[in-house]
């Protein structure tokens, strides 16, 4: 199975290692070992993935792919397939045949590796297939994966090629585009059904009962929402199912918020043929990014197999299978599978550790955050070798801006002294594409209703290889953000990406054991432990071992550990008080009630998320109470509890109320807390007059505390009225508002045009407004006139046009809101293929420039030559043009059948529209007395004084102040009989006139 591209990091479950024996004498051999919790192989010495199980002789098979890669690889390396066999699932006896079959080794047209998803069936003469994707050796097609089939009388082997061809592939039985991978069968009697297909695109076949004669044509399959890969197909009841690997990412999504993730969804339907219908979703994104279901029936229990990065040093690329039971809702038509329920359940990590970022709320400034990206990788304390986007919180997009920051929120204050940040870049500083580590960052805390900068803190690094150490002076707060200010290059800014950030908690000098009193039956203990430091005493978050109920049965005392956020020095004892909850006797003290509110704070009282209002009671006989909570009016009652926490949402002012009840029936004093909530950001536009920038903005609920903008790279500034170019350049002005909550809206912008009012020269490209005939997603038509040439440019920085489809030409075009005399151009080409290849970007074979000429485009005339280098500029100069539009039509190198992509990095277009001074200039040689001197004179026909020099080769003289109309005259003496033939100049301004003249001989006398 092909992987979605990245993946996002899951929890690594603890403590599940391998109990098995010695390892075999060679490594194809089977050998049985114990395994009842998942992964089933999870010492990480053998990597199984792609599971497809198959019940046969009593027994359960799962056919799996083996991994291969190394920890840092990112790449599928698989070689061969394997299978897992048992008798019984919960027994957990399992018999593992690591190397069952090699693609090179049963396939004489196979390429050796890429032993990818393939499944095991039953064919109607009793013999078993296993249809496998591989490389198919000599295709000529595109994507050489083929799909072909095995066949033994045996589920073990030994396998020979039942068909000594592809069944299936780019060429056969009909043409397709696909890659051909992930074959999943059906066999219904004497019919064979097969689907197959990645990168949502699934197809359909059906097959006669000899499992390889095609009926009919293959089709596509439609209805599947969010169809990926991996689909797997099997039959309950007169109901088809059909389970795949779902990718319709978002924030809403229900199936994955990550692109790079799966979720496993399902659809039914009548016939094994379809049509289709999506059903839902029955199992989240796992640790690793590529998800693969296999589900079946075995000894009356339907099972569902998959695989997981839970193993010991497993990964992305090093996965192992799992197994966990399939339940059935039967009340409904068709029957729906139940989510499943993923085993071991994952427990908190106690680990003592000083970071505590892990039981932290996130948010982030650029929310919804891009899927390509996962908001959970900033605090789930897992840092890859070779991270995939997923395993990371970044901020790409087309435009970035120049500022973002995340920020983390615990439901208590907290004691802090040190940040570790992990940074990821695939551009260096100073570029302004790309992601890049940030130019510089602070830390900063909330205290007193505002945002403050860390004291002291120890220095800001931002390297991209190993954690980024900051200590500072310890503070105590319920939230901390790492504000980015991302590197640019003076006009763009690159993106920040961050794969793990550690806040460390102070270390206070011991934790005194803990005195907690619980009722009988109650197995909760408290949450929270008083931890001193200095004088300062905090209730910390405490994460205590399991309570067996035999311990709380009764009346009586015990001693329990546990594990305190933040506390690194080891773990701590509780001795646990179990009383009678009917010991009322004598009771008439009020129990105490506090309301205590956590989420995202902001500015003036606001919250800028849901708030959650904890009402936490304290009774003086230590016993559990009832509490009664009213949120804006609707009350809600808890019984038998000690807190309770209540979610407030949507936007404006609420109220929350509360009163405890003990045993005894005293209450408590009703405690109130209002809560401000404003989670929206306020609205902004701009509208462009003038070369002028007018912004507005609006905020519904807290109200509209200022408008911001920057012009280019420059810093943010207070906005209070429109804003104008700062010369006649163009200028990009970004703006945004902020609300009283301290929302800030997404940063919109606008271009100021250049004023082209005045003469033009030099490179007038950036100053354009460029277009294309196409462009790849990854890049960027903007690249073509961003006035920069890096010496290893990102995607962002090239346009291109790379696709599945690549024409014999392609065409860029710059327009000009007015005609400019044009006199040469320069285009800098970039390839990462050999010409001749068809594939890939190469140079192209020409191009040819051309102008419109107001009605049709003309090829321009005199053009010096055009060069295709990607290492050098290729300059053209033409006869001058006066247009408002020029392009390039490039034609693409090929290979006789197909074409390579065409991308430039830089275009530059040059103008020439300097000033033409009304000054004239004549230069004449004369005799006199047999030598020559030259006259030259030269008029101001300006309607304004002007200084002209004239300059000869005999001499030069300044006038100034020259008077419109007004002539100036020098005679040169050359002191010579013969002079050749040369010229004279005049300077007024910038502008230089020449006047040439003829050779003059003198032969004595004069003239």
């Amino acid at each position: 199975m092909r992987p979605l591209k990245a993946a996002v990091a899951g929890l690594v479950a603890a403590g599940l290692l391998l109990v098995a024996p010695a390892a075999p004498a060679r490594a194809a051999d089977p050998y049985t070992f114990t395994r009842t919790v998942n992964p089933i192989l999870a010492d990480g010495s053998y990597y199984s993935a792609d599971p497809a199980p198959l019940v046969a002789d009593g027994q359960l098979h799962i056919y799996t792919g083996h991994d291969e890669a190394g920890p840092a690889v990112n790449d599928f390396v698989m070689n061969e397939w394997g299978v897992l066999r048992t008798s019984d699932v919960a027994e957990g006896e399992w018999t593992h045949h690591p190397s069952l079959m090699r693609p090179d080794g049963v396939f004489a047209w196979a390429s050796p590796g890429r032993a990818y998803a393939g499944q095991v069936v039953r064919g109607p003469d009793g013999r078993y297939y296993w249809y496998v994707p591989i490389h198919e050796r000599d295709s000529p097609a595109p994507n050489k994966f083929a799909i072909g089939v095995a066949v033994s009388t045996t589920p073990t082997g030994p396998w020979t090629d039942h068909i000594g061809r592809p069944l299936i592939s780019q060429r056969v039985p009909t043409a397709n585009t696909i890659e051909n991978i992930d074959p999943t069968i059906l066999v219904e009697g004497q019919r064979v059904f097969v689907y197959w297909g990645t990168f949502g695109q699934l197809r359909m076949l059906e097959f006669q009962a000899d499992m390889k004669t095609p009926v009919g044509t293959q089709r596509t399959v439609t209805g599947l929402t969010g169809y990926f890969e991996a689909p797997w197909l099997f039959e309950r009841g007169s109901t088809y199912y059909l389970a795949y690997a779902g990718n319709n990412a978002g924030p809403t999504s229900a199936c994955t918020p990550a692109s790079y993730h799966a979720c496993i969804a399902y659809a039914t339907a009548s016939a094994p043929d379809g049509p289709w219908t999506y059903r839902g979703t029955i199992l989240p994104p796992v640790s690793s990014t590529t998800s693969h279901p296999g589900i079946i029936e075995f000894n009356g229990q339907w099972y569902l197999v998959y695989h997981t990065a839970d193993a010991a040093g497993g990964g992305h690329f090093r996965r192992s299978v799992a197994i966990d039971k399939v339940e059935w809702d039967d009340t409904v038509t068709p029957a729906r599978i139940k989510p499943v329920v993923v085993t071991p359940v994952k427990q908190a990590d106690r680990t003592p550790r000083a970071n505590i970022a892990q039981a932290a709320e996130v948010t982030v400034s650029n929310d919804p955050v891009p899927t390509q990206y996962w908001i959970k990788a900033l605090n789930d304390e897992i840092v890859r070798a070779n991270p995939l986007p997923p395993d990371m919180w970044g901020t790409w997009t087309a435009v970035n801006p120049n500022q973002q920051w995340i920020q983390y929120t615990w439901d208590q204050p907290m004691r802090i002294t040190m940040s570790q940040i992990e940074f990821w870049n695939d551009q260096p500083q100073g570029t302004g594409v790309g992601v890049a580590a940030p130019a510089k960052w602070k830390i900063q805390y909330w205290a007193d209703g505002q945002w403050t900068d860390v004291p002291n803190p120890s220095g800001y690094p931002t390297g991209t290889q190993g954690f980024q150490n900051t200590t500072f002076d310890p503070v105590t707060t319920s939230q901390v953000r790492a504000v980015f200010d991302a590197s640019t290059n003076g006009s763009t800014y690159s993106a920040v990406a961050v794969e793990e950030w550690k806040v460390l908690a102070a270390q206070p000098a011991s934790i005194a054991s803990a005195h907690v009193t619980v009722e009988v039956g109650e197995t909760a203990l408290p949450g929270a432990v008083p931890v001193v430091f200095g004088d300062q005493t905090l209730r910390v978050p405490v994460y205590w071992d399991a309570v067996d109920p035999a311990d709380v049965a009764q009346p009586g005392t015990f001693t329990v550990g546990g594990s305190v956020l933040g506390y690194a020095a080891g773990r701590v004892n509780a001795q646990v008080t179990v009383i009678s909850p009917g010991d009322t006797e004598g009771d008439v003290t009020a129990p105490a009630l506090t309301l205590t509110p956590s989420g995202s704070a902001g500015t003036g009282g606001w919250f800028r998320s849901a708030v959650n209002v904890r009402a936490a009671a304290v009774d003086d006989r230590g016993g559990r109470m009832t509490i009664r909570t009213t949120v804006d009016g609707v009350e809600s009652v808890a019984s038998a509890v000690r807190t309770v926490d209540t979610t407030v949402t949507g936007d404006g002012r609420h109220t929350v109320s509360a009163v405890a009840t003990d045993r005894a029936g005293n209450d408590s004093d009703a405690a109130q807390l209002g809560v401000h909530i404003d989670a929206t950001a306020p609205t902004v536009s701009g509208a462009v007059a003038d070369r002028r920038v007018t912004v507005s903005g609006a905020d519904a609920t807290s109200g509209l505390a200022r408008l911001e903008y920057a012009i280019g790279a420059g810093a943010w500034t207070v906005y209070t009225g429109p804003v104008g170019a700062p010369d006649s350049g163009k200028h990009t002005v970004s703006f945004r508002a902020v609300d009283q909550a301290g929302n800030t809206s997404a940063v919109q912008q606008a271009v100021l045009p250049a004023d082209l009012s005045g003469p033009l020269t030099g490179n007038v490209g950036p100053i354009a407004v460029p277009t294309a005939s196409y462009t790849a997603g990854w890049n960027s038509v903007g690249a073509l006139n961003d006035d920069a040439d890096p010496a290893s440019p990102g995607q962002a920085q090239i346009w291109g046009t790379w696709s599945g489809t690549r024409p014999a030409s392609q065409w860029i075009q710059y327009d000009w809101t007015r005609a400019i005399r044009l006199t040469g151009a320069s285009i800098k080409f970039w390839r990462d293929s050999a010409a001749g290849t068809g594939d890939g970007v190469a140079e192209p074979d020409g191009w040819q420039l051309q102008w419109w000429d107001g009605s049709a485009w003309q090829d321009v005339t005199n053009a010096s030559g055009y060069g295709t280098s990607s290492t050098a500029f290729n300059t053209v100069t033409f006869d001058p043009v006066v247009t408002s539009r020029l392009r390039a039509v490039i034609a693409a190198d090929g290979n006789g059948s197909t074409y390579s992509a065409v991308a430039v990095t830089e275009w530059r277009v040059t103008a020439d529209e300097s000033p033409v001074v009304p000054v004239t200039v004549t230069a004449q040689p004369r005799c006199l007395a047999g030598k020559v001197y030259l006259a030259v004179a030269a008029r101001n026909g300006h309607t304004a004084p002007l200084d002209i020099e004239l300059d000869s080769p005999y001499g030069k003289k300044v006038f100034v102040g020259v008077a419109p109309g007004a002539n100036v005259y020098q005679s040169f003496a050359a002191r010579v009989a013969s002079v050749p033939a040369g010229s004279a100049t005049a300077t007024a301004g910038t502008s230089v006139l020449t006047a040439p003249y003829n050779a003059l001989q003198c032969s004595g006398g004069s003239s």
